[in-house]
């Protein structure tokens, strides 16, 4: 018994050594890639004019049209192909676990009359 304990230890060390010596090996192999071979596109990319005003808006809030024309949007899409409202199956309902009923009460009557926490 003796024998196959200490062979077991000795493997297991031996495992966990390959395994941290390999994630060393990794990390100087990463970390020397990363000298040698800078990352590219540093610099941001300009953007075109037209795209920025369309994003940025000039400053203005949206307009009433185009709030009606988002909830009109997500109105048609919530419901379904046929074009009727989706029916939502409701999640059926569990009668309460006994045990957890029985703590509860068990909880309940600790605290006694004066209804004091622990």
């Amino acid at each position: 018994m003796g024998n196959g304990l200490i062979d077991g230890t000795l493997l297991g060390g031996v495992g966990i050594a390959v395994v941290f010596a390999t994630l060393a090996i990794l990390m100087v192999v990463i970390l020397l890639m990363g000298r040698f071979f800078p990352e590219k596109g540093g610099e941001p990319v300009p953007a075109a004019e037209a795209v920025e005003s369309t994003v940025a808006g000039e400053g203005e809030g949206p307009s009433q049209v185009e709030v009606v024309a988002a909830i009109a949007l997500a109105l048609s899409l919530a419901e379904s192909e046929s074009g009727r409202p989706v029916q939502r199956q409701a999640a059926p309902r569990r009668q309460p676990s006994h045990w957890a009923t029985y703590g509860r009460q068990q909880l309940m009557n600790s605290r006694g009359r004066k209804r004091q926490q622990w």
